[in-house]
C-alpha cells in the first residue's frame, strides 16, 4: 500500500491480474471499510484472466455497499469512481481521485498516484465505470 498526495491510501496490486480488487480495496479503505486485495479477489472470483465488473459488484455488495456499473463520459467522473481503461490490448481498473478541465488524477493500483492530461485519459477511457457507495448515500 502507498499513500497519495492527498493522504488517501492506494492499495497496490500484488499480481498483474489483480488491478480490480486492488482498485476496489482503495475505494473501500477511503470509506473506512477494512478489507484486503486478496479478500476482495476471492469475493469477486478473480482468476489469472482478471476480474469482471460483475465480480467487483458482488464483492462490494458482500461488504455491505451499493455498487453498480455505468456508462459515463469524463465530465461525469467523480472521486472514488473505478474506471476501466484500455492500453492497446490490455484492460485495467484504476480509481479517480479528481477530474478538472485539464487533468485527471488517478489512484492507480499499478503505478500509484498519476496525473495525466484529460485529452490523453479520454483516449484510453472505455466509458465503463463502477460506482461504489454506502447504502445510505
Amino acid at each position: 500500500m502507498t499513500s497519495s498526495a492527498s493522504g488517501d491510501p492506494i492499495v497496490m496490486q500484488s499480481r498483474d491480474y489483480t488491478c480490480g480488487p486492488a482498485a476496489l480495496a482503495t475505494v473501500l479503505k477511503s470509506l473506512g471499510i477494512p478489507c484486503s486485495e486478496s479478500e476482495l479477489a476471492e469475493l469477486a472470483g478473480t482468476d489469472e484472466s482478471g476480474t469482471t465488473m460483475y465480480g467487483l459488484i458482488v464483492a462490494a455488495i458482500t461488504k455491505g455497499l451499493k455498487a453498480r456499473g455505468l456508462k459515463m463520459d469524463v465530465s461525469q467522473l467523480r472521486k472514488n469512481h473505478i474506471v476501466f481503461v484500455r492500453f492497446g490490448e490490455s484492460c485495467h481498473y484504476s480509481v479517480i481521485r479528481s477530474v478538472n478541465g485539464r487533468t485527471v488524477t488517478l489512484a492507480d493500483p499499478s503505478l500509484g498516484e498519476i496525473k495525466m492530461k484529460r485529452e490523453i485519459f479520454s483516449r484510453i477511457f472505455t466509458g465503463n465505470v463502477l460506482v461504489v457507495e454506502r447504502p445510505d448515500d
